[in-house]
């Protein structure tokens, strides 16, 4: 099988994602499907207890797949500008998926919330927001809560001030309890989350210099960071 930059398996299938391909692959490695919708997609996530997966293309798109069907259910095109290589996830329960986005520049982002019966977008939190910058997001499923990663801008100079670990209340539609990280801290877990998001691929390690350089490499999450971190930040 194809090394590749991202690599994700249910009980029924598993997808690769070489950048301009998705491949797709029933349990036995047998191939039956080879999707070109879009370019530039690694990465990929699993609908809960479903055949569905969505891929994020860093040149802008997202495209939602039925593998039973071997069938692309919906295309939606984010932005023509690239560098969209953020943080995505569905809900816990599936019935909804968050995707980190840049619309409009490179250095501003917004959190993008569709449903998942017709993957439609019904919301957009944080567009506004000239401060803070996400990166990461992290569903519990034992819990449903949602964690993010980001960081903050100095306003002054428009440059990183300090990280942060943070709650969004899905029913408000706010960060809460948000949590002040050191700089090793959050450059250590933006890192591992993004070679997470690629499935924990061989590839995708090679080209994260951040986890290459540790002589351990150690599992963390977003929560695992905010249980252990205790400063709250009201901003």
């Amino acid at each position: 099988m194809k090394k590749f930059w991202g690599f994700y398996k249910n009980e029924s299938f598993s997808v690769g994602c070489s950048g301009r391909t998705v491949y797709v692959y029933d349990n036995k490695g047998n191939e039956l499907k080879k999707f070109r919708d879009f370019p530039y997609a690694y990465t990929a996530t699993f609908k809960p207890n479903s055949n569905v997966i969505a891929v994020k293309s860093t040149e802008g798109h997202i495209g939602f797949y039925d593998l039973e069907t071997l069938s692309l259910i919906k295309k939606d095109t984010v932005t023509r500008i690239g560098a969209q290589d953020e943080g995505f996830s569905f809900s816990t329960d599936g019935n909804y998926f968050y995707n980190i986005e840049k619309p409009i520049s490179s250095t501003k982002t917004q959190l993008a919330i569709y449903e998942t019966e017709n993957f439609t977008k019904i919301n957009t939190l944080f567009a506004d927001d000239e401060k803070m910058v996400l990166d990461s997001i992290e569903f519990d499923p034992i819990t449903n809560k949602c964690y993010i990663l980001g960081f903050m801008r100095d306003c002054d100079y428009g440059v990183f001030d300090y990280g942060f670990v943070a709650i969004l209340n899905q029913e408000k539609q706010i960060i809460t309890d948000i949590h002040m990280i050191n700089q090793d801290t959050y450059d250590y877990l933006e890192a591992y989350k993004h070679w997470e998001q690629c499935g924990f691929t061989e590839k995708s390690l090679n080209f994260n210099n951040i986890i290459k350089k540790n002589n351990e490499i150690k599992s963390t999450s977003i929560k695992e960071v905010h249980s252990n971190s205790t400063k709250n930040l009201y901003i």
